[in-house]
């Protein structure tokens, strides 16, 4: 037998404290489950870019696989965004771009200005890795990607996901030249 509803309850302090701690702890789980996926989709692009960078270098592979990559992928995985022929380029230069030895000789830079050991090879491209996948992936397809200069991409890259920057506040920061 079902208890009638306790209006009295469900307007006290207590109660309504108990539901925006409740409602806070859904908004925060949100956020962490976002920020994970984000990252994940993160580091799955890396992988996609690096794999067809590698292969390309092992079998000699031209350009034309990357439109090959991204037909396979829509058809494996339907309904699915993100494996547009135009996105599998970006990942292939999102690769690129940050295993540049221009772009891994700001890393190590920077690392020593803060004190930190400088890594080298597999290490330093894992370590390079990580700190992309801190950052949305539309940030990098909307800006960071058309950052020729290294030593600026490093500083866009580390002050966005410092700061939380949205794509349209770090479009700004590029535009106003804030490095």
């Amino acid at each position: 037998m079902k208890k009638p509803a306790d209006t009295a309850l469900a307007i006290s302090a207590d109660y309504r404290q108990f539901i925006d701690e409740l409602k806070a702890r859904v908004i925060s789980a949100r956020i962490s489950a976002a920020r994970a996926i984000t990252h994940e989709a993160i580091l799955l692009y890396w992988d996609i870019g690096r794999g067809i960078v590698e292969k390309q270098k092992e079998h000699g592979w031209g350009d034309s696989v990357v439109e090959i990559v991204a037909a396979d992928l829509q058809r494996a995985f339907p309904g699915t965004k993100g494996f547009s022929p135009q996105n599998v380029w970006r990942m292939q230069q999102f690769y690129l771009l940050h295993n540049q030895p221009e772009f891994l000789a700001q890393v190590v830079r920077q690392m020593e200005k803060e004190g930190k050991r400088a890594l080298t090879g597999e290490i330093l491209s894992q370590a390079v890795r990580e700190m992309v996948s801190t950052v949305p992936w539309g940030h990098y397809a909307n800006a960071l990607l058309r950052v020729s200069d290294s030593a600026a991409r490093l500083w866009y890259l580390r002050a966005t996901a410092r700061f939380g920057w949205s794509r349209n506040v770090l479009l700004n920061q590029i535009k106003a030249g804030a490095y």
